[in-house]
């Protein structure tokens, strides 16, 4: 039997109280006081409870790692010049490949085919007749000293950077001329044509073909009588007698004499686009995106 259970007993028995005798009733009050000493004693002999143990604390997440950015893709531009000067194989592609990379890693490639280009081309002399001096090639040969021929149906414009397709879309470059008939387009089928041809494998190894802004259309404005200007960027048509279209026809041969699409549209009239008119005039033109139809020159590079 527990302490507070004998010591209940012994209260009801009314035992081991002093001052009262046996058989009597113990005082209430002494009662509860030597309950109330006899419970503190009984926690006080309580063993203290066992520390809990310390958690060690969570370990902090790891920061999660950044994907690297990847290096973007850059275009090899020279050996691109390269490729496009050997499906070409013409002693001008090559010399044109070295004017752009005199310094180029196919450079020494480009002039061994030169090299030897001239050794065939050049009959041997006979051993009784002194060969004649041969004066030294030109380097390059510019139309109008700005077109570079690059031989596959394009030139480069050297003032600007551009390289243009000389014949308009439908017609196709054969025997150093433009032969067929240029087509006609709405302006908002020229850029969906121009991403086809792209698709298909390009122009002359290029996938990067365009139609050309307002700006770019106008530096094609030339008037052969020099009035008011040769390379015509006043604004103002070309005057005197000068030869029609008002463009360059060496370099672009068989230019229809009408307006070409540009990919520009009107500051003001979202649904008005601008086309170039070689006209009698020099002009721009502003015409719908829909209804109207004209013809277009894709041309790469810049911007």
């Amino acid at each position: 039997m527990r302490k507070r259970d004998g010591l209940l007993g012994l209260v009801l028995l009314g035992v081991g109280w002093p001052g009262i005798a046996a058989g009597g009733e113990p005082d209430p009050e002494e009662v509860r006081q030597r309950v109330e000493i006899y419970t503190r004693d009984l926690e006080a002999e309580k063993p203290a409870p066992a520390p809990k143990p310390r958690l060690k604390p969570a370990p902090a997440p790891k920061p999660k790692q950044q994907p690297q950015p990847q290096p973007a893709s850059t275009v090899n531009y020279d050996r691109e010049a390269w490729k496009s000067a050997e499906k070409c194989g013409t002693a001008a592609c090559f010399r044109a490949y070295l004017a752009d990379y005199p310094k180029g890693r196919y450079a020494r490639m480009a002039r061994a085919r030169l090299k030897a280009e001239s050794v065939t081309s050049t009959p041997a002399p006979t051993p009784s007749v002194a060969a004649p001096a041969v004066p030294p090639r030109p380097t390059q040969t510019l139309l109008a000293d700005r077109y570079r021929d690059n031989g596959d149906g394009t030139v480069t414009d050297v003032r600007t950077g551009l390289q243009w397709m000389r014949c308009s879309l439908g017609q196709a470059w054969q025997g150093g001329t433009c032969v067929g008939e240029a087509e006609k387009y709405d302006w908002q089928s020229a850029p969906d044509v121009t991403k086809a041809l792209n698709r298909q494998g390009g122009y002359v190894s290029y996938r990067d073909w365009r139609v050309p802004t307002k700006e770019e259309l106008e530096t094609l404005f030339y008037c052969s009588s020099g009035q008011p200007k040769t390379w015509n960027d006043t604004g103002i048509s070309c005057k005197g007698d000068f030869k029609r279209p008002p463009i360059y026809q060496t370099a672009f041969p068989n230019t229809r004499e009408e307006v070409y699409w540009s990919s520009s549209v009107h500051a003001h009239y979202p649904d008005i686009a601008v086309g170039v008119a070689f006209l009698h005039v020099v002009a721009v033109y502003g015409g719908s995106k829909v209804n109207d139809v004209h013809h277009v020159r894709l041309v790469r590079g810049g911007q």
